[in-house]
């Protein structure tokens, strides 16, 4: 969606702002109209390609990773019947899809 904005001194922007189902607004603001169509253009299909936003750590990383360091760091500040509730269920999910990056999830 492009909005045309005219400030108090009487100079136009427009602002641009992507909204996609499941994925976080993304905005911008241009002076000119065809560069912000063609800024909403690129990261549009940028971010249906899944290559606009910053992956590479997600991409290092297994869930296996992530519940491990859970259970290290957040676990133990738990009460005892918690820690027993979620060590149970992270065990499951890390047999489940542990091999999988976080990127893939």
């Amino acid at each position: 969606m492009i909005e045309k904005r005219t400030k108090k001194d009487g100079s136009i922007s427009f602002r641009v702002r992507i909204r996609l189902k499941g994925k976080p607004t993304q905005s911008a603001t241009f002076k000119r109209l065809t560069d912000a169509r063609k800024w909403e253009q690129a990261t549009e299909a940028s971010i249906r390609e899944g290559r606009h936003f910053k992956t590479a750590e997600a991409k290092k990383h297994t869930l296996s990773d992530l519940i491990k360091r859970y259970k290290e760091t957040v676990l133990p500040t738990k009460s005892q019947s918690m820690i027993r509730d979620q060590s149970q269920q992270l065990s499951w999910w890390n047999d489940k899809i542990g091999c999988y990056l976080l990127s893939d999830l």
